[in-house]
C-alpha cells in the first residue's frame, strides 16, 4: 500500500499486519468517515466510488475510488486510488 504523504511518492506498507494496523486505525478515527458514492459488481471485479470525508463540509473531504477483485468469496487484490 502506498499513502499519499508525504510527497513526492508517499510512505510504503508492504506486510499484512501493517495494512491491517493501518486500516483498524482509519476505522478507529471518529473524526472521519466514508461514504460510497456507486458500487458496481461483475464476476470476480468490484468497483467503489467513494467519498473520505474528516471534518466538516466537501472542503474537508476527498473523492477516490477503489478496484477489488475477488476469488472464492475473498478479496484478493484491491487497489484505491484518490482523485488529487
Amino acid at each position: 500500500m502506498e499513502a499519499m504523504q508525504p510527497a513526492p511518492d508517499g510512505a510504503r506498507t508492504v506486510d499484512r499486519d501493517a495494512c491491517l494496523e493501518f486500516w483498524r486505525t482509519l476505522a478507529q478515527d471518529r473524526g472521519s468517515r466514508f461514504e460510497p458514492e456507486a458500487v458496481t459488481i461483475g464476476g470476480e471485479h468490484a468497483t467503489i466510488r467513494w467519498r473520505l470525508h474528516f471534518g466538516a463540509g466537501l472542503a474537508e473531504s476527498v473523492r477516490g475510488v477503489t478496484l477489488i477483485r475477488i476469488r472464492a468469496g475473498k478479496i484478493i487484490e484491491a487497489r484505491g486510488y484518490v482523485k488529487s
